[in-house]
């Protein structure tokens, strides 16, 4: 078990980083009007709001509680990630993902198979935050193609299930 003092602060920053960033891996893949925007990033902070109640892995909680005791002002410290190649995007969005996975994986591997779940927790938790398609709120729905495909393509390449 680990918590934040046995992480480098680049380390660190990646651990915190990462929810954030399997949230923006699947709005990349389909992304909302502003307002759809809006809520997929607001899913990211419920969710890790919510692994911290549940969570017995120690990272995930020292996390959390950091987080609490900001307020729940504090906003990950995210990498540049380029923009106009949303390949290019999401290439390098996953390679931060990954560093995260390293550090954990080097320094706590009893806590990783939870953290990749947590994760993807919380990119199912963007997926579902706003509907997809329809017009002016009606129809659509609540997870596109295009975002079941990002789960997928995220739980593959963490080597978890969808």
């Amino acid at each position: 078990m680990s918590k934040k003092s046995d992480y480098s602060p680049e380390e660190w920053k990646s651990i915190t980083g990462a929810p954030c960033l399997a949230g923006l891996f699947i709005t990349m893949a389909d992304p909302s009007s502003i307002g759809g925007v809006m809520k997929e990033a607001l899913a990211v902070g419920k969710a890790v709001a919510e692994a911290g109640a549940n969570s017995q892995t120690e990272v995930i909680t020292s996390l959390v509680e950091g987080l609490k005791e900001a307020g729940f002002k504090a906003k990950a410290e995210l990498p540049d990630v380029p923009k106009g190649d949303v390949a290019a995007a999401k290439a390098a969005t996953f390679d931060h993902v990954q560093k995260a996975i390293a550090a954990l994986s080097a320094k706590s591997p009893s806590e990783v198979d939870a953290y990749k779940t947590w994760l993807m927790t919380a990119a199912k938790k963007v997926s579902e935050a706003a509907k997809e398609g329809g017009f002016l709120g009606f129809g659509g729905t609540l997870v596109s193609d295009k975002e079941q495909a990002a789960l997928k393509e995220l739980a593959d390449k963490l080597g978890i299930k969808a």
